[in-house]
């Protein structure tokens, strides 16, 4: 019996490391050639959100899609991987709600200007998301580097 096969194919994988590293470079170029500064505000915001749906799309890419040879163990070690990125990102989440209460209690938001309140909301928003992508990928990956590296040895 065949079973269901949810990933992407592996070249999405290659396309998403690609869509990431472009991303990595054009922000490196903008914040080090000073372009944010000349920008306005509304430019700026559409900018950094755009930069966070092109980093979550491309890690969505990454961590879905197969790899070379796909089989049960790595099907296994995916599994222990997503169960131990959603236990890091669950504490990560209790640690941001518990700052951000504190936070909110000694300086309320309406005392922040517009900026700061965006800022905030943000990163609230995408705290949970992005970093559990990117903590599955590099939990998947490097538990699939040290189990292949032990196979190496064995043999």
């Amino acid at each position: 019996m065949k079973t269901k096969h949810y990933l992407l194919p592996h070249r999405w994988q290659t396309a998403g490391w690609i869509l990431l590293a472009v991303v990595f470079v054009v922000v490196n170029l903008l914040f080090g050639f000073d372009v944010w500064s000349v920008m306005d505000e509304a430019a700026f915001k559409l900018l950094i959100a755009a930069v966070y749906v092109i980093i979550g799309v491309s890690l969505l890419m990454i961590a879905f899609s197969e790899e070379r040879q796909e089989d049960e163990f790595i099907r296994s070690l995916r599994g222990r991987s997503l169960a131990a990125a959603a236990c890091v990102a669950f504490v990560l989440s209790v640690i941001w709600f518990c700052v951000s209460s504190i936070n909110l209690m000694y300086f309320p938001m309406h005392e922040a200007d517009d900026t700061k309140r965006w800022v905030f909301y943000m990163v609230d928003n995408y705290l949970s998301v992005l970093p559990m992508f990117f903590l599955y990928i590099v939990i998947f990956k490097v538990s699939l580097w040290i189990n292949r590296r032990r196979c190496r040895h064995e043999e």
